[in-house]
């Protein structure tokens, strides 16, 4: 049964980073940077949320980093994730994705103590993001996470954030 669970979470995971490769890949924006870094906060089927994220960008598109994501006494994920950003035509929207996999500390609830959890954990991210200027980028975006052997552990939410580039 636990293997049922783990191998349709990574399939659900692996078949949104395809898709949305595969539907938004476009010519490389001219606005590229090496690095990238942001927060988000947003609402989630758990509760409020923030998160934190890191990358450099091997080229125009590809690039690899960490993300942390803080749900109110819930839960705390954090992963070594592939980042992706495609263009949309010759505008400044482009579709920021990002897959991973990590750890998510979970708290416990229990009626005499409050104990917590490490589990592995799966990430993926899939939004529309607005680039202003060079160094900076605005954007909504759904995330889901979890716990790929506690199903309680499932996280999905909807962000806003801020990314800076350089």
């Amino acid at each position: 049964m636990a293997k049922k669970i783990v191998f349709r979470k990574t399939l659900a995971l692996v078949i949104m980073f395809v898709a949305t490769s595969s539907v938004f890949a476009q010519k490389d924006p001219p606005e590229y940077t090496e690095w990238y870094a942001g927060g988000t906060v947003g609402i989630s089927l758990s509760g409020l949320d923030f998160g934190l994220y890191g990358a450099y960008f091997f080229n125009e598109k590809y690039g690899g980093g960490l993300v942390a994501r803080k749900i109110i006494d819930e839960s705390f994920v954090i992963a070594a994730t592939f980042f992706a950003h495609w263009e949309i035509g010759s505008t400044k929207l482009f579709i920021p994705t990002r897959i991973g996999f990590g750890f998510d500390k979970q708290r416990i609830p229990d009626k005499r103590q409050e104990t917590t959890a490490l589990y592995y954990a799966g990430y993926a991210s899939a939004g529309i993001a607005y680039r202003p200027s060079k160094l900076m980028s605005f954007g909504i975006n759904a995330e889901y996470a979890s716990a790929l052997e506690n199903m309680s552990g499932d996280f999905l939410g909807f962000n806003i954030g801020i990314s800076f580039h350089f």
